[in-house]
């Protein structure tokens, strides 16, 4: 643990932008690799698709929302690569506002908003001047800092090492921010570590695997805003081939459920499950090569066919997150 970071004064960047990424209706949010930028598509059809500049996790409620992402800092660290700093963007990427001070940190591309907009969860390294290698390394939580009357974040405040890891995992919050669920190490049964899914809750300090499947890899969990849910993939061998498929589980352990199958798309990789707000749907990229993914949307419970969001777009689209 150590001492809060003192925030920047907001900072503002003019970025280049379309009229708006507003899009109506459910949107997912979703990162096109092969041109390395976001786009906001309908949940429902895929149509009202935008590309926009600026990309990451939009806060979940609110207006006009906000999206969070990090951006390479001025300050070069011991490892003699430069720091990086926490940004929030409005939604039509208009305004970029830099919201941390992270001249020790360097911040994973991946960080969380909870859902009721308080916090920041992200997995980073923290250095020092005396080492070369990170001090602290692994998932930061702090708290968003907001004028009164003002839901635009301005900053952070008592940012803390909350789960020791030694390298970069997928994180999701849960509904009512109190816990997160992230993938660590769990033994296998055979003298050996295998990945499992385990949760964190903020104010016991304490973290519980949930899956504790030995000898089965798990990766990507999701928590459902509506429930006690929680997604994730499975990798699973298939009559001598393998391919990832998603499960879900309940929050507190159990029996969990496949979701995906070899028929939903066609697919050998099914991956980034992410619930829809009422908790009635997934989506999720499915393709067989790195620069052939598509965004899916099933419901839940595997049932009905899987929805082609993005078929008739050019790009390798994965990453993908609901707007709430």
């Amino acid at each position: 643990m150590f001492s809060a970071l003192k925030t920047l004064p907001v900072v503002s960047l003019l970025l280049t932008a379309s009229a708006t990424a507003a899009v109506p209706g459910e949107v997912i949010t979703a990162h096109n690799l092969a041109t390395g930028r976001y786009a906001m598509m309908s949940a429902t059809n895929g149509s009202n698709f935008v590309e926009v500049a600026c990309g990451g996790e939009l806060t979940h409620g609110g207006s006009p929302r906000y999206i969070l992402s990090s951006v390479v800092g001025t300050i070069l660290l011991p490892d003699g690569y430069f720091n990086s700093e926490l940004a929030a963007a409005d939604e039509d990427c208009v305004q970029q506002l830099i919201i941390s001070n992270s001249g020790t940190m360097r911040f994973s591309n991946l960080p969380h908003w909870s859902p009721d907009g308080s916090k920041i969860a992200v997995y980073a390294d923290r250095f020092d001047s005396a080492h070369e290698m990170p001090v602290e390394r692994g998932i930061f939580v702090a708290e968003v800092v907001r004028p009164v009357g003002s839901g635009q974040p301005t900053g952070i405040a008592n940012l803390r090492l909350a789960i020791p890891a030694q390298g970069e995992v997928l994180i999701s919050w849960s509904g009512d921010s109190q816990r997160i669920a992230y993938v660590a190490s769990g033994p296998n049964g055979s003298n050996g570590q295998q990945a499992d899914i385990f949760i964190y809750d903020l104010a016991a300090d304490v973290s519980v695997n949930v899956t504790n499947t030995p000898d089965v890899n798990e990766d990507h969990p999701a928590y459902s805003p509506a429930d006690e849910r929680i997604a994730f993939i499975r990798l699973i061998t298939v009559r001598g081939t393998y391919r990832y498929d998603i499960f879900t589980i309940p929050a507190a352990g159990g029996t969990a459920r496949q979701v995906t199958t070899k028929g939903t798309t066609g697919a050998a990789q099914n991956l980034f499950p992410s619930f829809s707000p009422d908790g009635q749907y997934l989506s999720f990229a499915s393709g067989a090569s790195l620069f052939a993914f598509d965004i899916y949307r099933i419901k839940a419970d595997g049932s009905g066919k899987a929805v082609n969001l993005t078929g008739k777009r050019t790009g390798s689209f994965r990453y993908n997150r609901w707007r709430r």
